[in-house]
């Protein structure tokens, strides 16, 4: 995880300051979370694909979960164990088959939602520091997310096949070549 997260954060050049700048800003954008939580759900329950997703019930218990990443993400510590659990949650998108479209979908439905009460509520400056820092954030927990999805996956099949990673990778080159040439225009 720490090179993929390494790579991450050079690549979309989020910063110590992107986290302060979501800090100094919290006592003002903390109240759009019950906001986020509904939008992120509402539209996840009313989609017959998502809402297989969840068990009769759980809404309560993942609005909660939901509404306390956002007041983490704001207000507390993004360091390196905040950075392990959405690697983890790539871990339960596999176990609730949410497959990284999804996730992505989703992702992109809170950045905008959150890029248009920014919009509402700031100057075009503050708006313009306020969302580069969500989203360069934002961008790095949803790759780590896929990332822990896609890692975890794999890993779980070399266990449960006993099969090497090194084997796996060749053996994935070797289809990928064959549905290269198969699927190249000609």
């Amino acid at each position: 995880m720490k090179d993929i997260l390494t790579n991450l954060v050079k690549l979309t050049n989020v910063s110590a300051q992107d986290v302060a700048t979501l800090q100094e800003a919290a006592p003002e954008i903390q109240g759009w979370g019950p906001e986020i939580v509904a939008l992120f759900y509402n539209t996840l329950y009313d989609y017959a694909e998502t809402a297989k997703v969840f068990k009769p019930g759980e809404r309560p218990d993942r609005e909660v979960t939901l509404s306390d990443w956002y007041t983490k993400l704001l207000t507390g510590k993004i360091d390196e164990t905040f950075w392990q659990h959405q690697w983890f949650v790539g871990l339960i998108h596999i176990k609730r088959e949410v497959r990284n479209h999804v996730m992505m979908s989703m992702m992109s439905r809170i950045q905008i939602f959150f890029f248009e009460k920014c919009l509402e509520n700031f100057d075009v400056a503050k708006t313009h520091r306020l969302f580069t820092a969500f989203k360069r954030i934002t961008d790095v927990i949803a790759g780590l997310i896929a990332e822990g999805y896609f890692e975890n996956y794999i890993t779980a099949m070399e266990t449960v096949l006993g099969i090497k990673r090194n084997l796996v990778n060749n053996m994935l080159v070797m289809e990928v070549d064959r549905m290269i040439k198969k699927a190249k225009p000609a």
